[in-house]
This record gives structure tokens, sequence and C-alpha cells, in this order.
């Protein structure tokens, strides 16, 4: 009987490779965090590191606990089990370092970095995280007082009216200065600080009227009035004449909107008009006052445009001497606590002396579910581990030109959940960072055996992705994920740990040669009873 799943030499390098950095790409289900948790337990059992000199990073604050949890059950199963009185040691020595440990979330990693060089971070001594309801409130209280300053300042006056009469809300404002305020490290690099008034509505809708009418005139090439694009175009061009008509922007620009008192015709004809009845292309016709609607339509989203981008660089002022203002007091933010760590790493003067202190502290850095984190995570991660952290090029290069000393980093997620763009996870950074550091280590490491998704569901999503049309949506390299599981014999007796109809397969231990007990429900996230690769139980576990 075969008990180990078909990738199982991937997940042999992964404990038993401790000095390359290492890739992993593993879909749901097919034990990402157990393959963190193997090998920072093989880290500690091996002499590699110790724990305090590890860092593991995950996503969420619960993932956290519970890979903090799931790290100590695996250290005290290894110091009883083990008959290497050293490696026992190790595990002890390891769980008295691990309450201290950094094992938790991307943001408390950040605090952690920020309050150990509060000097070099520009912080005063005492530094005060808010909670997301506190962050709400403080942006609420800001934001309200800016707002009223908006609104009174003479110079912004006509662009705010311009604004509402092109048809944007007055809340909107509130809508963008919330996502500055959320990303405002992206607002310092891509919003600038001075931006000229918007530009005069009425040259802008003289020359779109002087299309139309161009248009309208060719209503001479019909021989019947009563033709329906005859009768159409008569009354665009009557509603041209009231439009040119009006003397005020604002005036003019809400006659454009769909709230006007007088509604504008539809220049989307569709099939209106009877071949017979024209001496010229209808086609051709009925485009071009599609295209004349269209520059209509266009006058009044080139005015919002402008002045939304004329406000844009007043809240953006508003945004950044909010983020100081928290700096300061030391009242920071979530976000606060990733861009401020970039910046202390990135500094010209004190950076270096930081990267090479974070460099000896931390020695292994290992990342779980990169998918669903900020692009500010790598970085981070790479500037610790930079092979030369005193060099320029570890502080001043873009974080995938830095070189990474060899197993300093090791990393894991899945690209295919990516699309929930969580806290601006972007599938993006997950290829840039794949295709920099897979080389490094071979390749790419791929999990692919799935431990929690019953067979026909596998069978189902493997002749969906085998059309070439699916494929062709995508990566273009998909392949199908094994659905065979280790003990079964031709499909006819029941699947190991199996339960409810799902299969799960036995997962390898860190060593390569012990596995969780079935019996015990032992695919990740399962209980931690161990047995040998004939299932027999090895030592007491926990449920």
């Amino acid at each position: 009987m075969n008990s180990l799943p078909v990738d199982q030499a991937a997940r042999d390098r992964i404990t038993d490779d401790l000095g390359t950095t290492l890739f992993v790409e593993a879909g749901a289900g097919s034990g990402k965090t157990t393959a963190l948790i193997d090998r920072v337990v093989a880290l500690v059992t091996t002499g590699t590191a110790e724990l305090e000199a590890i860092a593991a990073i995950t996503f969420t604050e619960k993932a956290g606990a519970e890979l903090r949890d799931r790290v100590r059950h695996s250290l005290e199963d290894e110091a009883s089990e083990t008959g290497d009185a050293e490696i026992a040691e190790r595990c002890r020595k390891a769980l008295d370092q691990l309450d201290a440990s950094a094992i938790g979330t991307l943001h408390a990693f950040a605090q952690r970095l920020l309050t150990e060089h509060p000097v070099e971070a520009g912080l005063p001594p005492r530094v005060e995280v808010l909670d997301e309801v506190e962050s709400g409130l403080e942006f609420d209280r800001r934001w309200t007082a800016f707002r009223d300053q908006l609104f009174a300042d003479p110079t912004l006056r006509r662009t705010i009216l311009l604004l509402i009469a092109s048809g944007v809300k007055h809340q909107a404002l509130r809508v963008l200065a919330q996502a500055f305020d959320d990303n405002w490290d992206l607002v310092e690099e891509r919003v600038p600080a001075e931006v000229p008034d918007p530009p005069a509505a009425r040259p802008l809708m003289a020359v779109a009227l002087a299309k139309i009418k161009r248009v309208c005139d060719q209503v001479c090439e019909c021989t019947n009035p009563d033709d329906l694009l005859c009768v159409r175009l008569v009354e665009i061009a009557q509603h041209v004449e009231r439009l040119a008509a009006i003397d005020n922007e604002l005036d003019m620009l809400e006659a454009l909107g769909k709230e006007a008192p007088v509604k504008l015709p539809s220049f989307n004809l569709g099939s209106v008009g009877r071949r017979g009845c024209w001496n010229i292309d209808l086609a051709t016709l009925r485009a071009e006052v599609r295209e004349a609607g269209e520059g209509l339509d266009g006058v009044r989203s080139t005015v919002a445009q402008a002045c939304a981008k004329k406000i844009a660089s007043t809240i953006r002022r508003f945004t950044l001497q909010a983020a100081e203002e928290r700096r300061g007091a030391g009242r920071l933010e979530f976000h606060d606590l990733l861009v401020l760590s970039r910046s202390m790493l990135r500094h010209p003067q004190h950076g270096s002396t930081v990267r090479s202190w974070l460099h000896r502290r931390y020695q292994r850095l290992l990342l779980d579910e990169f998918q669903d984190t900020d692009p500010i995570q790598i970085e981070l991660a790479v500037r610790i581990a930079a092979e030369d952290p005193n060099s320029p090029a570890a502080g001043e290069s873009p974080w995938d030109q830095v070189p990474v000393a060899p197993g300093r980093l090791f990393v894991v997620g899945d690209p295919k959940q990516s699309i929930y763009r969580f806290r601006r996870a972007d599938i993006d950074t997950f290829m840039r960072a794949s295709a920099r550091f897979g080389p490094e280590g071979g390749g790419v490491v791929e999990l692919t055996v799935n431990f929690r998704t019953g067979e026909p569901v596998i069978n189902w999503v493997n002749q969906t992705f085998r059309h070439p049309d699916v494929r062709a949506a995508g990566r273009g390299d998909a392949h199908p994920l094994p659905t065979e599981v280790p003990g079964a014999a031709g499909g006819q007796d029941r699947a190991p740990g199996r339960a409810g109809g799902v299969d799960r397969l036995p997962r390898p231990l860190s060593q390569g040669n012990r596995r969780r007990c079935p019996a015990r429900g032992g695919g990740p996230g399962g209980g931690s009873g161990h047995c040998d690769r004939s299932g027999r139980r090895l030592g007491g576990g926990r449920p």
C-alpha cells in the first residue's frame, strides 16, 4: 500500500531543503499552512534557527492564533516523541520562546518592527494602534471638519458646482477621501499636488453641438418627412438649439443630465429609418449620429473628470496631513504600520542600520497565504532577508531586484485565491514574486494533492478545465488535480480518513517517515495523532 501522496517529493523539499529560498504554490485544501508549520519545526529541530529568529506571517488574527497554537502542538509532540535528547532540548527551548515569537499577522509584524525602532521610524515612545472602529470614527471626525472647509473655500466654489452639475453627488467626495485614506502611500505617489482649474464648459459644448448640427443637416437627404429617422434628427436638432441658447455653464451641464426637465432624444438609432427614403447610406448616418451623441456625453464627463482631479489634489493634502498627524501623535491605523515600516527600511540615512539589525534578528521569514496580503509584505520581507542589507540596493532598488540570502525566505500561497483582492492583494504581485523566487529554488514548488474536496468535485474541475477554451482564458498551464486516495484498492475500498463523503489523504510529517493518523481525521486542520506508514499510533496527540 502506498501511503504517501503523489506530491510527497515537493513536501519533502519544504522540510529538508532549508538552505534554499522556496516559493510554494498550493491550492485550497492542499495543506499550505501545514507545510509552513512543518518547515518551522524542521528549522528548529535541525538547529538551523531558533524560534525567536523566525518570523511566520499569515493573513488574519484568527489564522495567526491558530498558526501559533499548531506550532506549539507540533513542538510538544516532537519533544515527547523524538529519541534524540538534543532535538528534544531544542523543541523545549523553542516552546519557551513561542509566546514572544514573531508569529502572527503582517500588521502585527510591522508593529513589532516599529516598536523595536521607534526613533528611526520617527515615532514617539508610546504608540497606540487604532482598531477599525476607532479609525472609522477618527476619519468621520476629520472629514466633517474638512468638508466644511472644502465647501467654504471660494477658490473651489466653481469646481464643486461644476462637479455637481455634471451629475456627481457630493457624497462621492467622502468616498474618494476614504479611498485616499486607505491608500495614502499611493496618494503621495500618484495624485499630483497641483492641478489646473477645470476648463470652461461652453467651448467644449460648442464643439459638440456643431458636430451634431452637421449630422442633423443631412436630414435634407430624406425624401419622406414622416420617416422615423428623419423625425428623430429633427428632434435632436431642436434640442441642440435649446442647448445652444443656454448661457450659464452650470445650467448647460444640468440640461445634459438624466434629471433635466427636457430629456435629450436618444442618439442610439438601432435600425430606425427606411433605406428607400434616403439618398445616403443609413448605416453610415446612424454611426455618425451615435458618435455625435457620444461627443455630447463627453462634454459632461470631461468637465467632471477635471473637477474631480482638482478636488482630489485638495483631498490629497488632507489625507497626507492626517497621516503625518497620526505619526506625530503615535496613534496609528493598520495601514500606517505597513507604510511606516517600509519607509523605515528604505530610509536613506538609517535604513541600512535598521535592515542589518533586523537581518540578524529575523534569520528566517515565512509568509503564509501570500495571495491575500498587501504588496508591502513582500517588500518588507525581501529588504530584511537581503543578501547584503547594508548595500544601497537593499533599500533603494525595487524589491524584485534585491538579491536575497539563500534560505532566508519561504513563501506559500494560492494564486487562484487572489480574486478576492483582500487588502490590496494583487495577482500581479504574486506572479512577480513567483517569477523572482521560483527559479532560486529550482522552480516553483507545487502542492497538488487536495485533502479537503471530494473526488466527484475534483473530477468535475479536471473535466471542466481540460477544455482548451477554459485553459486559454487562464494561465494556459493547468494540470489535473490528483484524485487517487492512498490505500484505496481500485476505488472499491473506503478511503482512509473518509468522513461525510470527503476523502482526506494522509499527511506526511516533517521528517517524511510519519503521517497524521487517518483514524483521527488526519488531514491538514485535523487531529494531530501521529502514525507510522502502516497507520500504527506512535504517541499521544491532541484532538
